[in-house]
């Protein structure tokens, strides 16, 4: 069995897998992982685990996670089954590197465009000859409100509102129609982009904010609920052939 570890800004996730099937799938705090301990129990314990992380790693959450299975750390130097052409490849987030995996994993040999909608957006692009030159981040829908409010005196803090109007009759409307209709056009946009520069261009869109724009978008769109989980999936199943 397998163990992906995705912790985010927001949320930490884990999956287990047994061959290709996925067994369980679950929330859990760092600090307390007995949701952990619980899968562990009831599955047995597997036999290596993976982990992408945005934020710095507790020690003692890794001492419990060393001491259930072999566990590695996603980075740059990762054997992938692309090649990172990123500038900078040190700096590269570890939900990207993961994104991407799940985008060759789904359509290898294609022009895909991911698009993780988390706590900042990020946009990628996977090459169809397996280079990875990066892409784009900017904020998401949540940090664009929380944004507005910060750096204003007089500005609410606004909920999101997925169903959003175009046009706010009131400053909360105002705010949550700016922050999800700019970040729908914003995505668009990109979308549009890199479409003109990638034949036969492939989206592939997740993440937690995702769910804000079922159907919305004007073209065909692919929905992947847990892009990194997924892609911590593949560069496990790659490096045990490679």
């Amino acid at each position: 069995m397998q163990l992906a570890v995705d912790i985010g800004n927001s949320y930490s996730k884990a999956a287990l897998y047994k061959e290709e099937q996925l067994v369980e799938f679950v929330y859990f705090n760092e600090q307390q992982p007995e949701a952990l301990s619980a899968i562990f129990e009831k599955y047995g314990n597997p036999s290596q685990g993976m982990i992408a992380s945005v934020r710095n790693i507790s020690p003692e959450f890794l001492t419990f996670l060393h001491s259930v299975c072999p566990i590695k750390i996603l980075d740059h130097t990762t054997s992938l089954p692309f090649k990172i052409t990123y500038s900078t490849p040190q700096t590269l987030g570890r939900d990207r590197i993961a994104a991407v995996a799940a985008a060759f994993g789904r359509y290898p040999g294609k022009n895909v465009l991911v698009i993780d909608m988390g706590t900042c957006i990020t946009y990628d692009i996977l090459q169809a000859d397996r280079l990875y030159p990066g892409g784009s981040i900017s904020p998401g829908i949540t940090m664009r409100l929380k944004a507005m409010h910060h750096f204003t005196d007089k500005l609410p803090l606004a909920e999101v509102d997925g169903s959003a109007s175009l046009t706010g009759r009131d400053t909360l409307s105002a705010l949550q129609s700016g922050a999800v209709w700019g970040v729908q056009k914003e995505i668009e946009g990109i979308i549009d982009a890199y479409s003109s520069i990638y034949e036969e261009l492939t989206v592939l869109i997740g993440g937690g904010d995702n769910k804000y724009f079922d159907k919305k978008f004007r073209i065909s769109i692919f929905a992947a609920s847990n892009l990194v989980i997924e892609g911590l999936k593949i560069i496990m199943d790659y490096n045990e052939i490679g």
